[in-house]
């Protein structure tokens, strides 16, 4: 489509990717000032989650499926004190990415990828609004980081490469 290429589209996508940035910041500052999150009680409140997933693991039609649920099951809930760090830091990394336009397209996959998970434990919330957004700035390319730092490091990178192939 050409609205994803079109460059008139480029600020529309840098304010989407700011505020899908600001999304994924302001919950990841809060899981890390909260001590249920990280601190002396570590991991208390993701075991809460993540036994809320596993009970809608059973029933007729449950909303988590049951190989998502041996995840929850054998991994993550043994686990929890390593997710329960692993889990806002990985959100403020998406937050600061997509703010910043700074390894732009890792952090749309890597928010889209926390989206899809907190989706299959049964969560919607408004993951399926910010999955959506980091599929639509996916898709927009390029587009989606000429405001940001990813455009001034491809720029440098491309000079310093055009300068070791005119040396050779």
């Amino acid at each position: 489509m050409k609205i994803f290429n079109n460059k008139y589209f480029v600020p529309i996508w840098t304010v989407l990717r700011v505020w899908l940035g600001y999304q994924w910041i302001v919950p990841a500052i809060e899981k890390l000032k909260d001590p249920t999150w990280v601190g002396s009680q570590s991991g208390v409140a993701i075991t809460g989650f993540l036994k809320g997933a596993l009970a809608k693991s059973t029933g007729e039609h449950p909303a988590v499926q049951w190989w998502y649920a041996r995840f929850v099951e054998n991994v993550a809930m043994p686990n929890a004190k390593v997710f329960s760090y692993l889990v806002p830091c990985g959100e403020l990394l998406v937050g600061i990415s997509l703010i910043l336009g700074a390894f732009t397209i890792a952090g749309l996959i890597g928010g889209a990828f926390m989206n899809l998970n907190y989706l299959l434990a049964g969560t919607t919330s408004t993951n399926p609004i910010l999955y959506t957004v980091a599929i639509i700035l996916m898709v927009a390319g390029a587009n989606v980081y000429k405001l940001g730092i990813d455009s001034l490091l491809i720029s440098y990178w491309k000079k310093k490469q055009g300068k070791q192939l005119s040396a050779k």
